[in-house]
């Protein structure tokens, strides 16, 4: 088992055990979920290769895009995370585009200041990006995300984006991705 890949479990085991933790907390003050019943659309861009998972032998761009949709009342002994889906477009000479999808976490951290999770998988349409092997074109996917609110119904986003397959399959490289984006709610 790769070093990236055992991180990458403590790193998700991690964000797991603080969102439980902060449902406890922070559920009757309003600091779990803030934007639960909001639709939300996300567009930005960023650059791949970004991250330290990865082998970083790949250079480009993305456009990023997502949609959240109101959590689902059913959710609600879970943080009331909402669901996701979204789109990494590639801007490169050997391009990789992914689609993903899962559920999203947020927690207020101050009134205008917040910090997300998401967890889902993907699918990708380069299983092999020059010497990279992503070992699948289905992979899992994990996000993590800090924001501003600058009014109730916009903000601006920071995010990291992780895609892989835990070690599913033969080769595992990975692919990651970081970028700002503009996040509005309706």
């Amino acid at each position: 088992m790769k070093i990236s890949s055992v991180v990458s479990a403590a790193v998700a085991v991690g964000l797991g055990v603080f969102v439980a933790s902060a449902v406890q907390a922070g559920e009757a003050s309003g600091r779990i979920a803030p934007h639960a019943e909001r639709w939300e659309a996300r567009i930005g861009g960023g650059i791949y290769d970004a991250g330290v998972f990865v082998p970083h032998d790949f250079n480009g761009g993305t456009l990023n895009g997502e949609i959240l949709a109101p959590s689902p009342g059913f959710l609600a002994w879970l943080g009331s995370p909402r669901p996701y889906v979204g789109a990494d477009v590639a801007l490169s000479s050997d391009p990789v585009h992914f689609l993903y999808a899962g559920l999203n976490w947020e927690a207020r951290l101050t009134e205008g200041l917040y910090v997300g999770f998401s967890a889902g998988g993907s699918v990708n349409t380069g299983r092999h990006i020059g010497p990279r092997d992503l070992g699948s074109n289905v992979l899992f996917h994990l996000q993590a995300s800090a924001g501003v609110d600058v009014t109730e119904s916009t903000a601006f986003q920071v995010y990291f984006n992780h895609f892989s397959n835990a070690e599913l399959a033969g080769a595992n490289d990975g692919f990651e991705n970081a970028g700002a984006r503009l996040v509005l709610r309706f």
